[in-house]
């Protein structure tokens, strides 16, 4: 196989109507060599490789990113609690909190805390606040970050599966605990607890020995600007995962306006200001944009129309791709275009919203956008080979 990765080749895809697979590929308005040498990362046995995937609900939701981390083998990444905060969470890994805790997100116009790559955080004062942390033994770790500011005498410790009290390593507003060997279970709890102590929990982080590593970064109504709210997001990717390809699945949010309230200037003025603020922790990354789906657009309580900004956000992608020498994967063309929204709704892989998909509809696109990249690399290494 060419990749090293989780599959020897492309992953088939059921047949579904309308579904243009002659589109499945990435496109390059600009030059390429960038992609071409992320590409001989993949092939390199030995290279390490930190891979970020931005966006809104599409991501928050897990099953799109965990899809497309299995089929690359890559390890699990960054976590947040979004039970704690009453959220929709990922199924791939569990984090049961009990006790009593509040929430900060990038959503508000001024978030109350500092927040960092996960867009949010979980706050509690409670002593009786616990996290029970279960990932799949796949995802074992050694060392596990936690992440967060402590008020007071607020000081994290955790039980691993043993029955074990671990205590923490602490550098700044990271809290480090080492096992002895791999663990994929353990109960994160607080002490100190005291008046007017609290925990600022941003997320945790579990290191494995993979060479590949897949962080997710989504927060449900996101637009580009929540993304420029994280004041600490450049200071952790720097010291968790400074990534060489940063996957932007944000744009649903921006365009869910009356087409004659869509800025596109603006929109590609805020892309640019977070391309910016992630080309600080490294010059050289990668950008892959995914264009928004085909989804309608509230017109009224009880009327939804085409959401005539699609094809806008598609043509802006094109040219903050061809400015920083990035790919374009085209998820609208490729799901039909303009309408196409109706036929997956009908093969049972879209919500009836059509904004989100269903558990189907997401892992059939995370397979397209795995053989896309295939695709892609086969066609570099066979260039370097020639």
């Amino acid at each position: 196989m060419c990749l090293p990765l989780g599959a020897a080749a492309q992953v088939p895809v059921p047949e579904v109507q309308g579904i243009r697979l002659g589109e499945n590929r990435l496109d390059f308005p600009g030059r390429h060599e960038r992609f071409d040498s992320l590409l001989s990362c993949l092939r390199d046995s030995n290279a390490r490789l930190n891979i970020l995937h931005i966006g809104g609900s599409h991501v928050q939701a897990g099953t799109f990113p965990h899809r497309l981390r299995e089929n690359l083998g890559a390890g699990r990444g960054m976590l947040f609690p979004w039970k704690a905060i009453r959220m929709n969470a990922p199924t791939d890994y569990s984090l049961t909190p009990s006790g009593s805790w509040g929430k900060s997100r990038c959503l508000e116009p001024a978030p109350a805390e500092q927040l960092g790559m996960s867009g949010a955080a979980a706050i509690t004062s409670d002593s009786l606040a616990e996290l029970q942390l279960m990932l799949p033994a796949k995802y074992a770790f050694r060392r596990l970050h936690v992440i967060g500011k402590a008020e007071g005498s607020a000081e994290p410790y955790l039980t691993n599966s043993s029955g074990d009290t671990l205590t923490a390593e602490r550098k700044g507003d990271d809290f480090l605990f080492t096992f002895v060997r791999p663990d994929s279970l353990c109960t994160i709890c607080w002490k100190g607890m005291t008046q007017g102590a609290r925990f600022v929990l941003r997320g945790i982080y579990p290191e494995d020995d993979r060479r590949i590593t897949y962080s997710e970064s989504g927060v449900n109504g996101a637009s580009v600007p929540s993304w420029l709210r994280p004041e600490l997001l450049t200071e952790e990717l720097a010291q968790f995962c400074p990534p060489d390809l940063v996957i932007f699945g944000i744009g649903v949010n921006d365009a869910n306006v009356p087409p004659s309230h869509f800025n596109v200037e603006a929109f590609k003025a805020s892309y640019r200001a977070l391309m910016d603020e992630i080309r600080r922790v490294n010059p050289k990354v990668c950008f892959l944009f995914i264009t928004n789906n085909d989804c309608w657009l509230r017109a009224g309580r009880q009327r939804r129309i085409l959401n005539r900004n699609t094809q806008k956000v598609e043509q802006a992608m094109m040219e903050l791709a061809r400015e920083c020498d990035g790919a374009v994967w085209n998820q609208f063309r490729i799901m039909g275009g303009y309408g196409s929204s109706n036929r997956w709704v009908n093969a049972r892989l879209m919500n009836r919203d059509h904004i989100h998909f269903l558990r189907p509809g997401y892992e059939l696109l995370a397979d397209l956008l795995y053989n896309a990249i295939y695709s892609e690399e086969q066609g570099a290494r066979n260039n370097y080979e020639l």
